[in-house]
């Protein structure tokens, strides 16, 4: 393994070779993704045994590194399958694919890092980095780039940076411009969408925010400054429903925490608005065409 490699690595391995313990239910987990408000969110997924989600949605641009075991996305019409650790995966926004997470390594772990970039961040960049000719979308929704030990060493710094509370915001900004600039040098860039001020997208963002919220249209309409009648009138006229829109954030919401902590099934349900444990378990499967038994 290359030094690069190694370095990111690194903070997957657990101290002492034993995991950290979930206080919640005394079990190994990986720890908690991570939210930086209107800039960037990471999670770290472990898992033990080999799991298929179907039509996953990536809300926003996102960053791969496969540490340990293998992953595949297939979008029907492009199919990418990377072994750990061979590189990086950039996936553009609102890209939609089936994930195969399969365990690898010593230690018999899926192990990774997700890191996504806000649309309001990746705007700012092309507003003042990007060259134009590079803003529109890729011909395909995910690429697999080279791995060096400077960008390494950049993507490194940002994953600390997030994790570090005591890093404001404007100083993490600047750490998260620096990777896209590196990439960028590397002729790498996700692809922007200039019409990023959809009213789903800002509703998106909203309940990303809070899923654990009693959210309604009433007072999703009241946060964004508009009439409830006008935000349905506006989701209609993307496709879109508020209820719809709901569920699906969060569903992947409750996926990511299936791979990252060792909660409860009745604690994520109820860390993505549901009380009842039944109801959690039917959208679950409506969504991802298995319950969440079968994800743990």
């Amino acid at each position: 393994m290359s030094s690069s490699h190694a370095a990111l690595d690194a903070p997957l391995r657990f101290p002492g070779m034993t995991e950290p313990v979930d206080t919640t239910s005394g079990h190994p987990a990986s720890g908690m993704p991570v939210s930086r408000r209107n800039l960037c969110g990471l999670a770290r997924p472990c898992l033990r045994h080999p799991q298929k989600t179907q039509r996953f949605r990536f809300f926003e641009a996102t960053l791969l590194f496969v540490a340990s075991g293998r992953i595949t996305l297939d979008d029907g019409a492009v199919k990418l399958t990377a072994d750990a650790p061979s590189g990086l995966i950039l996936i553009d926004q609102h890209a939609c694919a089936d994930v195969l997470k399969e365990p690898g390594g010593g230690d018999q772990r899926f192990r990774s890092i997700f890191l996504t970039f806000s649309a309001g961040l990746l705007a700012e960049f092309h507003r003042q980095h990007a060259p134009t000719h590079t803003i529109g979308n890729r011909s395909t929704p995910f690429k697999q780039v080279p791995l060096d030990d400077d960008l390494a060493s950049t993507l490194q710094h940002c994953v600390q940076s997030i994790e570090a509370r005591q890093i404001s915001d404007q100083r993490l900004r600047h750490r998260l411009m620096d990777l896209l600039e590196a990439l960028s040098e590397r002729s790498h860039l996700f692809a922007y969408d200039t019409l990023q001020s959809s009213t789903s997208e800002r509703l998106r963002s909203l309940v990303s925010e809070a899923p654990e919220r009693h959210w309604t249209a009433r007072e999703a309409s009241r946060e964004l400054a508009m009439s409830e009648a006008t935000l349905r009138r506006r989701l209609a006229g993307e496709q879109t429903r508020f209820e719809d829109l709901l569920v699906d954030v969060r569903m992947h919401h409750a996926m990511m925490l299936m791979q990252t902590t060792a909660w409860t099934i009745p604690h994520i349900a109820h860390a993505c608005g549901y009380k009842s444990r039944i109801r959690f378990a039917e959208r679950f499967k409506e969504r991802f065409g298995c319950l969440p038994t079968i994800v743990r």
